[in-house]
């Protein structure tokens, strides 16, 4: 039995509390799709949905540009293929962040953490667990782009101030994720990802 998606409630909230400066990309075309799949393999089921509805949104706000975005399939790809930086491991699609710092990632490889979020820094040691999957990872963020900015997008208190977006967050709202950072494998397929990283291999 398939679970009831988790995209349409995350984009009503957004669109509820942003109004006319939440600016909704139009769904990904079939092109964009495969392209997408080609590099990076099947795309679990909330991703697709996703993109078959919005490719990409933006708060147009005050914050640092990379805060009030999450990426369109052009944005995910040239991640990939072109930033500035480490290479990227096969099998996870960048999601948000800074283009060349730390992103959040979607794992579409196999192995114990597939389908769930990642953060991650090419440039530095280490990756976070951020969600349980895609539909987990944007409701989360959903809720805390509206907890933490206004109307109007901007900030309610400054950067230094508020909690950041990370697993400390994300666990009070996704019920999965406790649950996947203590199964067997996890915490060893995170400490070895930067190694794999490194040596220019693929991760599974």
């Amino acid at each position: 039995m398939l679970r009831e998606s988790q995209v349409d409630p995350a984009l009503n909230r957004l669109s509820a509390h942003f109004g006319s400066h939440l600016v909704i990309r139009p769904p990904a075309s079939a092109s964009e799709l495969a392209e997408l799949e080609h590099i990076v393999g099947a795309l679990p089921r909330e991703l697709t949905i996703y993109l078959s509805t919005c490719n990409g949104l933006r708060v147009s706000g005050h914050a640092a540009d990379a805060e009030l975005h999450l990426w369109n399939t052009r944005a995910m790809v040239a991640s990939i293929l072109a930033a500035p930086g480490p290479g990227v491991p096969q099998g996870i699609v960048p999601l948000h962040g800074d283009p060349v710092g730390e992103r959040d990632w979607l794992v579409v490889g196999a192995g114990p953490v597939e389908g769930s979020v990642v953060a991650w820094d090419p440039w530095v040691p280490g990756a976070e667990l951020l969600a349980s999957g895609f539909g987990s990872y944007l409701d989360c963020w959903s809720r805390y782009m509206t907890e933490h900015f206004d109307s109007a997008g901007a900030p309610v208190r400054l950067k230094e101030d508020r909690p950041a977006f990370d697993a400390r967050y994300t666990v009070l709202h996704d019920e999965g994720l406790a649950t996947l950072s203590g199964q067997i494998g996890v915490q060893e397929w995170l400490e070895g990802f930067q190694q794999a990283v490194a040596c220019g291999d693929d991760f599974e």
